[in-house]
C-alpha cells in the first residue's frame, strides 16, 4: 500500500470525500501528512507573485492544513508554503511564520528545510460539505491578494 493511501486512512471518510472532490479539481492534489487532528493536503504549485507583485516569488509549493475531519471539527486554518514566500527586498510577510512547528508534518514529507506556515482563518466560506474543499485554491490566492 503506498503511503498516500494509508494516510488516506488516518482521515475520516467525509475528509476523504472532500479531498477526492478537490482531486477533481485540481488533480495534483494530494494528502501529504496527518499530524494529530490535522490532515495536510498539498494543492501543487502556486504563483504568489502572478496573484500580488508584492511577493519575490514567483512560484511557491502550496499545502493546506484541514480538520481531518473535514467538513466537520475544527474550522479549516492555516496554510503552507514552500518555500517560505517574501515581499520584495525579503521583507517579513504579515502573518507568516518560518518553519513553524505546524508546518513540519509538510517538512518532513517534502524533505525540506525552509517553510512557510500562514496564520490565517479562512474566512467567509462555507465548509459544510465535502466538496466545499474545492474551494481551497481560492483561499490560497486570496491570502496572497490580502499582503500589501
Amino acid at each position: 500500500m503506498s503511503e498516500g493511501n494509508q494516510l488516506m486512512r488516518e482521515v475520516s471518510e467525509s475528509c476523504r470525500t472532500a479531498i477526492e472532490e478537490l482531486q477533481d479539481e485540481r488533480p495534483q492534489a494530494e494528502l501529504v501528512a496527518v499530524h494529530g487532528d490535522w490532515a495536510y493536503v498539498s494543492i501543487g504549485e502556486v504563483q504568489p507573485a502572478h496573484v500580488n507583485d508584492v511577493f519575490d516569488e514567483d512560484r511557491a509549493h502550496a499545502v493546506i492544513r484541514i480538520p481531518t475531519t473535514f467538513p466537520t471539527g475544527a474550522d479549516p486554518y492555516g496554510i503552507v508554503t514552500i518555500p517560505y514566500v517574501t515581499k520584495n527586498d525579503g521583507q517579513e510577510t504579515h502573518r507568516e511564520h518560518r518553519n513553524h512547528n505546524h508546518a513540519e508534518p509538510v517538512a518532513e514529507a517534502f524533505g525540506v528545510d525552509d517553510t512557510g506556515f500562514w496564520s490565517y482563518k479562512w474566512q467567509n466560506i462555507s465548509w459544510t460539505d465535502p466538496e466545499d474543499l474545492r474551494k481551497a485554491p481560492e483561499i490560497v490566492r486570496s491570502r496572497f491578494e490580502k499582503e500589501d
